[in-house]
């Protein structure tokens, strides 16, 4: 397994960087330390690969949440985000990179990189109405809406703004109704 999981990472890495189409699969293999043979022994194509790439990077990112129900769910969301920016660069959302290049190309990996957003959403969601005690939609959306906007704007300012954005929504969390 531990071929497998340079190879993830290396094209992970890689991927983040240059781009999925642009990076090459001998670019994988030096970056992984592995033969061509290697890689295809582990999967059997660029889009098992991605795939696996996708899969692995959503499972670390939501491994690193708190559950729903517990009050700092949502502090530590972008808490994570932070973290994330500050150690793999702020090029914007690996998954949207993912979408953006493979829309027109392999519906089913880009379903897989929306699935990943839909499960922010619907995690967030989760987050507030086990916070609020009942479901809360403009909230949840308000809140939506500032962490996709926080991976953009970490483009331009950095991975600091994400602790700024926590502040804003624990601001909108502690007015009554949610602020909205």
């Amino acid at each position: 397994m531990k071929k497998r999981d340079d190879i993830v990472q290396a094209a992970e890495r890689l991927f983040y960087r240059c781009g999925f189409h642009a990076t090459s699969t001998d670019q994988i293999c030096r970056e992984a330390g592995v033969s061509t043979r290697t890689l295809y022994h582990h999967f059997a194509s660029r889009e098992a690969l991605t795939a696996a790439v996708l899969r692995s990077r959503e499972q670390r990112f939501m491994a690193e949440l708190l559950p729903p129900q517990q009050p700092e769910a949502i502090a530590r969301l972008f808490a994570v985000l932070e973290e994330w920016t500050a150690a793999n660069g702020a090029r914007g959302c690996f998954f949207l990179k993912a979408w953006g290049e493979y829309a027109e190309r392999d519906s089913g990996l880009a379903d897989q990189a929306l699935a990943f957003r839909a499960a922010m959403r619907a995690y967030i969601t989760e987050c507030v109405t086990q916070r609020q005690g009942a479901e809360d939609a403009p909230l949840s959306e308000a809140i939506w809406i500032i962490f996709e906007g926080t991976i953009t704007a970490a483009l331009l300012t950095g991975p600091a703004v994400a602790g700024r954005a926590a502040a804003m929504v624990a601001q909108l969390l502690r007015q009554p109704g949610g602020g909205l």
